[in-house]
C-alpha cells in the first residue's frame, strides 16, 4: 500500500527531525497513538450515545492533534469536522462520520507501521 494521500510524508519527516531522528522515541510516540486512538474512538461513539457533546468534542480535538502530527492530514480533517459537531452540539450525523473516520484511522495505521518497518 503507498502512503499517498494517507500520510504526508513532509509532515512525519518533520516530526522525525523533531525527535532528533530517535527511532526508539518515534517508535513509541506512534505505539502511543496506536494505543490511544481507539480509545479516543471509544470516547466518541459513547458520547455520541449519552449526547455528551463536550466529551465528543475534546475526543475529537485529541484525534485531531495526533493525527496532524504524523501526518495523517485527511484523518485529522475529519477529526476536525467532528471536532466541530461536537462544539455546536449536534451530534446527529456522528454515527457516519465517526465511521468514515475510524474506516480512515486503519489505513492510516497500516500505512504507518509499514513506514516504520521499512523506514
Amino acid at each position: 500500500m503507498e502512503y499517498e494521500g494517507v500520510i504526508d510524508r513532509e509532515v512525519l519527516d518533520n516530526l522525525v527531525a523533531a525527535v532528533g531522528g530517535d527511532g526508539e522515541f518515534l517508535a513509541e510516540l506512534l505505539e502511543t497513538y496506536f494505543e490511544d486512538t481507539p480509545q479516543l474512538f471509544s470516547t466518541m461513539h459513547a458520547a455520541t450515545e449519552s449526547q455528551n457533546t463536550e466529551e465528543f468534542r475534546r475526543a475529537a480535538h485529541s484525534l485531531k492533534s495526533n493525527s496532524a502530527n504524523f501526518g495523517a492530514m485527511d484523518l485529522a480533517q475529519k477529526a476536525k469536522a467532528l471536532e466541530e459537531m461536537g462544539k455546536v452540539g449536534d451530534l446527529k450525523q456522528a454515527g457516519g462520520a465517526l465511521t468514515d473516520a475510524e474506516a480512515e484511522y486503519e489505513k492510516v495505521k497500516t500505512v504507518l507501521e509499514m513506514i516504520q518497518k521499512n523506514g
